[in-house]
């Protein structure tokens, strides 16, 4: 009988079961996943972020059931507010009325352990939980420019670490030099990121008061001079082998034992420069010095050169040794606390230097008593790789290597540098190893370190790859740093740099911007570099879509002002501490002649509607006298400033902003200038070039790239990431190896070399031809220009390279017409009141709309014929910019012209062309000269003063111009 009745029972307690309320039953990880796929879908809708969120363990604890989410979840940004709005997401979709969601933990941490601050523009601390008191307070400065404003509420005395990705290194696998990464739109990696660290994140930081450090050579400068008490390597100095200068002792020096001493050409990773000479020392005598140092180099070619200098730390080191560096825009003073940071190249500034051997530094002894001074070696420039692999230099410049090749030039034991295998190991592991040894071994109190890269990934269509932030939450199972502070605050400097990284790109360059993610990962750089540190992956050089962004100036000067706006607001969390944003550069800056012998500078501020802490305070103004260098400059607490000048100068100006953050990037340069014994009326010189931007493109389903026969772009001030053209359009083609990188692939014929961009200064160039020919001259900028109601005689509108330019993939107006509206309604009120027309540039006729054509057919006299003028490079002989070079930015299809209405003609013709490069117009009140090649980019001076010197001719006399020179 029992035997009959089991599987009626059986079946019995089988419906009973499943009759049971599904809310009886715990979830499982199965029972997730439509949660998962709805909360991954609203997570994308409020952050942008883009990863797949899944449940991979749940516990039940009591009536909760604490969810493990895989690490993704922690991928996002999160704040306060957003850990609620995620957990009542998860109540929304919840269906088991037993039991309620309890912890949420992903990447072994509980949600709420992730959340940060949310970044802010108040200038106010938000109180975040780990803040510390501001090390401020308690720490002697390591480094401080004498006279020089301090910026409390930006960044003084913080020290931060920057490196600028990866560089060039010995490939033992291959016995050669190579780069790291692959060369792909016209750049490589290790030299890409050199475009926004050097010219603009450092500069950034440093306006805002921090002092920065780098693991590789900073200064692009290819010549080097290193000048010692030792006595340097013999035999010949060639082509860029590095120089010696001069070192000169008074006082009562001695011996401070083991030094630097510079004793080969090459060194191999045996060798240690700071442990084969001696350094210096002498006892500080008070407030009067009674000994000098003095190390003099000789400049073989005039131009900008990084200052570092040198020397031992000792137990009763001063804390204020006083160096001056004297230089082409005069003497700067620095003092420096000598116990920190001895055996080591210490960075002072960067400096102009005349040819010869007028500049030097100086250190003195002044300081208190029972101290010394050290002294030892003194470094200008960078000059080229000194490090010997497989018996061979790289070639280089020493600014294009890998960060350890440069560190063992600077001291860094084997510890740092040789601790690994490979070179290409040695390289990327060095980098958070010697940041902390700048820490435990030179006492550099460094507040925060930041590993500067771009990663590689494609997208199909035009979205970008867009920007990721890397952290290291442990390190070798230990989450807390040195000092104590716990290391998840790394997460809030990637998420304070990363949000306004996106902020800023999607509301000035693209609104669908991609924020990729918060990421935990066990790295090199920012797991050993002992402070608060991050990988900041900006975007994807191997992505066209990202590049046609990342090869804009425009866009890397926005990029990098987020950079440091993020680090200021992180450092403003960590220390409880306000503070300011720097501001923008002024604008609307003007030059002109006031009374006899004075001249008013007028500008006004540029507004920053995404910070409204960054007004200014105060502007600096800065002047330079003749072929000098620009001086010190003078505080003015108002937008305009009158100044005393001398017939027979040229003067020029440049005006930075400032306030309780920090110092703008400056504007842009004017001169002025009064030949002596002169009675002609003065030409106004207008600046009507301000344009940066990224080569021309071509794009098609299935061909693309960077097309440099178009327009090679324009780089702020010179480009120094450019390696070579590309040489692969097909988007079909795949990447295989760094050595056939597929669709973007680029020559690298041109790696180390400098390409001349916008200087911002040709005002002066042009001026100095004026002056030279007899014509006083004052200028001012385009937007000055259309609210200027004071005639002159000739206006010179400098055109330069400006043209229309799109923005990435066009979510913004195109910028940088050569005629805007509001500048054609000025020239026409300028000839209505008497003025005379100068007007030159690339693209004065390509470039124009239906209105800018009309106007320069009614006014300026001329047509469009052909947007490809000529490719020889030359006009009526004379030669001009039309290939990429160190000198001057390249034309490299300037506008043939053709005369058009009553009184135009042809005057300068390119070879064998039936239309003209040059025409003038003799209307019935005013008179014109326009050329389809920029004045200022004739490579010979006499040519420019041959063309200046007709065209005057011709707008203040009415004399026919020649046709050749």
């Amino acid at each position: 009988m029992p035997c009959k009745t089991r599987p009626f029972l059986t079946a019995l307690l089988t419906v009973l079961l499943t009759a049971l309320p599904a809310a009886a039953q715990a979830p499982r990880i199965r029972d997730l996943r439509t949660i998962c796929d709805t909360l991954t879908a609203r997570l994308h809708r409020r952050t942008t972020v883009d990863y797949r969120v899944t449940a991979t363990r749940t516990v039940v604890n009591g009536n909760k059931i604490d969810i493990t989410f895989n690490n993704n979840l922690s991928y996002f940004p999160w704040h306060a507010a957003d850990v609620s709005w995620f957990r009542e997401q998860l109540e929304k979709e919840w269906r088991w009325k037993d039991y309620r969601p309890g912890k949420i933990v992903t990447n072994r941490y509980e949600l709420e352990e992730l959340a940060t601050p949310v970044l802010g523009s108040s200038g106010k601390p938000s109180g975040y939980a780990h803040s510390t008191g501001d090390p401020r307070q308690v720490q002697a400065r390591f480094i401080e420019r004498v006279g020089a404003r301090r910026f409390l509420k930006g960044l003084n005395d913080r020290y931060i670490v920057l490196w600028q990705s990866h560089g060039r290194y010995f490939n033992e696998a291959d016995s050669c030099w190579s780069w790291q990464r692959a060369t792909i739109h016209r750049t490589v990696e290790d030299m890409y990121t050199q475009t926004y660290v050097l010219p603009f994140l450092i500069p950034m930081l440093e306006n805002a008061g921090a002092y920065v450090m780098t693991p590789r050579e900073r200064d692009t400068q290819v010549r080097e001079i290193i000048t010692d008490n030792d006595p340097s390597f013999g035999g010949p100095r060639e082509g860029l082998m590095r120089r010696a200068g001069r070192y000169h002792e008074q006082g009562g020096w001695s011996d401070a034992g083991e030094g630097f001493a510079d004793t080969k050409p090459a060194y191999t990773f045996d060798d240690f420069p700071f442990r084969a000479g001696t350094a210096r020392q002498a006892r500080c005598a008070g407030s009067t010095a009674t000994a000098t140092a003095a190390w003099t180099p000789d400049i073989e070619q005039r131009g900008r050169y990084a200052v570092y200098i040198s020397y031992k730390s000792l137990p009763n080191s001063t804390r204020e040794a006083h160096y001056t560096v004297y230089h082409l825009g005069g003497a700067t003073e620095y003092t420096v606390d000598q116990r920190r940071g001895g055996g080591t190249w210490i960075y002072l500034g960067t400096f102009e230097f005349a040819e010869g051997n007028n500049g030097k530094v100086v250190l003195d002894n002044r300081g208190g008593s029972g101290y010394v001074v050290t002294a030892d070696a003194v470094k200008i420039g960078g000059g080229m790789g000194k490090l010997e692999r497989g018996g061979q230099t790289s070639g280089m410049p020493a600014s294009a290597e890998g960060a350890h090749y440069w560190l063992q030039w600077a001291g860094a034991d084997t510890s740092v540098t040789r601790a690994w295998e490979t070179d290409y190991v040695c390289d990327y592991a060095s980098r958070g190893a010697w940041t902390t040894s700048l820490r435990e071994q030179k006492d550099i109190p460094v507040d925060l370190a930041l590993a500067f890269h771009t990663d590689a990934g494609v997208t199909p269509n035009d979205s970008t790859v867009g920007t990721l932030a890397i952290y290291t939450l442990r390190n070798d199972g230990e989450r807390k740093f040195a000092d104590g502070r716990d290391r998840v605050i790394s997460r809030v400097l990637c998420d304070y740099v990363q949000s306004q990284v996106v902020q800023d790109l999607r509301l000035d360059f693209d609104p669908k911007w991609s924020r990729r993610g918060l990421w935990d990962r066990s790295y090199s750089e920012p797991r050993s570099s002992g402070v608060p540190a991050m990988i900041l992956e900006l975007l994807s050089h191997q992505n066209f879509a990202d590049m046609k962004y990342g090869l804009d100036p425009a866009f890397r000067f926005t990029a990098c002002r987020a950079v440091y706006k993020g680090i200021l607001k992180t450092l403003s969390e960590f220390y409880d501490t306000p503070y300011v944003v720097q501001p923008l550069p002024p604008k609307a800056f003007a030059a002109r002649f006031e009374n006899s012998g004075r001249v008013r500078l007028d500008w006004a501020p540029t507004p920053d509607p995404k910070e409204p802490t960054a007004e200014p305070d105060g502007y600096i103004v800065y002047t330079r006298i003749d072929d000098g260098a620009f001086d010190e400059g003078v505080e003015c607490g108002s937008s305009t400033l009158t100044l005393d000048i001398e017939p027979g100068h040229i003067y020029s100006y440049k005006v930075e902003a400032f306030n309780a953050g920090g110092r703008s990037f400056p504007s842009e340069i004017l001169s002025v200038g009064i030949p002596k014994n002169t009675q002609k009326a003065p030409v106004l010189i207008v600046n009507n070039f301000d344009r940066v931007s990224a080569p021309a493109w071509v794009e098609s389903p299935g061909f693309a790239g960077f097309e440099s026969r178009l327009d090679t772009g324009v780089p702020y001030l010179s480009e120094i990431g450019y390696v070579g053209e590309n040489y692969e359009f097909r988007r079909s083609a795949l990447f295989v190896d760094n050595d056939s990188p597929g669709f973007g692939a680029s020559h690298d014929d041109r790696a180390g070399q400098t390409v001349a961009g916008n200087t911002f200064d040709y005002p002066y160039v042009h001026g100095q031809t004026f002056f030279r020919l007899g014509y006083p001259f004052y200028s001012m900028s385009r937007d000055a220009f259309v609210e200027n109601d004071t005639p002159a005689f000739v206006v010179d509108l400098v055109c330069g390279k400006q043209a229309r330019t799109p923005v990435g993939r066009g979510a913004f107006p195109e910028r940088f017409t050569v005629f805007p509206k509001a500048l054609t309604d000025a020239l026409r009120t300028a000839v209505e009141q008497g003025s005379n027309l100068l007007v030159s540039g690339a693209n004065i006729a390509s470039d124009n709309d239906a209105d800018a054509a009309a106007f320069a057919e009614e006014i300026l006299g001329y047509r469009l014929a052909s947007a490809f003028g000529t490719n020889t490079g030359t006009l009526a002989g004379m030669p001009f910019s039309a290939h990429p070079n160190e000198t001057v930015y390249c034309v490299e299809r300037p506008d043939g012209l053709r005369p058009a209405g009553e009184g135009a003609r042809a005057w300068l013709r390119y070879p064998g062309a039936p239309y003209a490069g040059a025409v003038t117009r003799q209307a019935e009140t005013y008179r014109a000269v326009s050329l389809g090649v920029p004045v200022e980019t004739f490579l010979r001076a006499t040519d420019r003063e041959w063309i200046l010197r007709q065209a005057l001719e011709f707008l203040y006399n009415g004399k026919k111009p020649a046709n050749r020179r």
